[in-house]
């Protein structure tokens, strides 16, 4: 016969395992919603209010527990396409300017910290002929 201090160890062990596995469930089903809702605030806070204008989507599953990702498509011109992708891993947001050749594997990511930087970089691709505000899209 079991000493009742086994059985009591057991049921604990038992509740806290139904506990943790739904809480994973929840965080499963949410993890999208609140990826996309980060995106969206962060966004708001560095790039003001033109960042509401952005469409973010979930990007794939990783580590949905800890890690929200999410991007924004912005443009395919001249070859290249741009995208805007945000993470928050461990509580450090940040969101990457992802400039990518449509035809070829190479890329570049860069941290955009403000509505003026991400200027500053969209000025060294080719989408700048099309949204440049001054001299035909020249500096």
């Amino acid at each position: 016969m079991s000493h009742p201090i086994m059985n009591a160890a057991a049921q604990r062990l038992a509740t806290a395992e139904e506990r943790r596995k739904t809480a994973r469930e929840t965080a499963f089903r949410t993890w999208g919603p609140r990826s996309v809702t980060a995106a969206s605030k962060y966004a708001r806070r560095i790039l003001g209010h033109p960042a509401l204008t952005l469409d973010w989507e979930v990007l794939g599953l990783l580590s949905f527990e800890e890690h929200l990702q999410a991007f924004a498509s912005l443009n395919t011109v001249g070859g290249q396409h741009l995208e805007l992708y945000y993470t928050d891993q461990g509580g450090t947001e940040r969101i990457l300017l992802r400039v990518s050749c449509v035809s070829c594997p190479s890329q570049h990511v860069h941290e955009v910290t403000s509505l003026e930087q991400l200027g500053q970089l969209l000025s060294q691709t080719p989408a700048w002929q099309d949204i440049g505000p001054r001299n035909g899209g020249n500096l």
